[in-house]
């Protein structure tokens, strides 16, 4: 298997909203913008099983998001051969579309959707104004890759670069019988690259929230479900029957916790709280003693 050069993270909104849509009532544009990222996420992922089967020399490099001019891209997948930069957009669109040159409408609602290669042709141009700045003059073959299986386009022209679920076999055929090997110049080019990308800052999008109003508990690691009962070594789901260790589910809320609160502090009796099914303190405080680093003393003692 082909570990990426950079391997692909949730996005921090994603995460947050998570969070936020079992802890909280969200409003249906909220749960909409929720499932739009998740399933944007989900489609990457899949992607990225595919392209780590790749026995070919090559770097891939996940995620990026970069910037030239002030004016900041992303790219979805990049994939460095020998003679080629392969960059993807990865869409998951699900039904039948129309292919218009002003965007893909929909059969069934008429709504109409921005088209793709608008988004790929600024990628590549400021993708290419990058390489140039870095002193790289690499040929660059960029595609959109619609990866659900239930996804059709009418009326698109067969020279556009589109890949459609049944052709991308072909496109991983085509991707490993890329000539030549990668060199160090190619690896300098990957390892700045990676420097460049800038963190995600779009927490702006996330709803405005109160700590007190959030639910507090943990949550099964399968099905999401507060409905837990714990015993002397595990938390057992009431409603799937999965179990999981007390100590990796607590340390998974607080992870949560430190993601949805960055301002308190995590103190035995702040976790103690948010995990809610843990009677004991002194469970709690052994927990975080164990896979945390503490500060202070009995009761001003802080985890980080």
């Amino acid at each position: 298997m082909l570990v990426a050069f950079k391997e692909r993270t949730e996005p921090i909104i994603l995460s947050k909203l998570r969070i936020l849509n079992k802890r909280l009532e969200l409003a249906d544009e909220e749960k909409r913008y929720f499932s739009y990222l998740d399933k944007g996420y989900k489609g990457e992922l899949q992607f990225d099983a595919m392209t780590e089967k790749l026995t070919s020399s090559c770097l891939i490099l996940n995620d990026l998001l970069l910037e030239v001019e002030k004016t900041t891209f992303q790219i979805d997948t990049l994939i460095i051969f020998a003679g080629t930069l392969y960059l993807f957009e990865i869409k998951t669109n699900q039904g039948d579309y129309l292919y218009k040159q002003e965007g893909l409408t929909s059969t069934t609602t008429g709504v109409t959707i921005k088209n793709p290669l608008d988004q790929l042709n600024r990628t590549k141009l400021l993708f290419k104004k990058l390489l140039n700045q870095l002193g790289y003059n690499f040929k660059i073959q960029g595609s959109v890759v619609f990866i659900n299986p239930e996804f059709t386009l009418y009326h698109a022209h067969p020279d556009l670069p589109f890949i459609f679920p049944t052709q991308i076999k072909r496109l991983l055929e085509n991707l490993n019988n890329q000539p030549g090997e990668v060199s160090s110049n190619h690896k300098k080019l990957a390892t700045k690259l990676v420097s460049l990308h800038r963190i995600d800052t779009s927490f702006d999008k996330l709803p405005q929230y109160n700590y007190d109003e959030l639910k507090k508990g943990i949550t099964c690691s399968e099905c999401e479900s507060f409905s837990l009962e714990a015993n002397h070594k595990y938390l057992v789901c009431r409603d799937c029957g999965s179990k999981e260790l007390v100590e990796s589910a607590v340390m998974r809320t607080v992870e949560e916790f430190r993601l949805i609160s960055p301002k308190r502090a995590i103190t035995s009796t702040e976790v103690q709280e948010w995990c809610s099914i843990i009677d004991s303190n002194k469970r709690i405080r052994r927990i975080l003693g164990k896979h945390l680093i503490s500060t202070g003393s009995n009761q001003w003692t802080k985890y980080h």
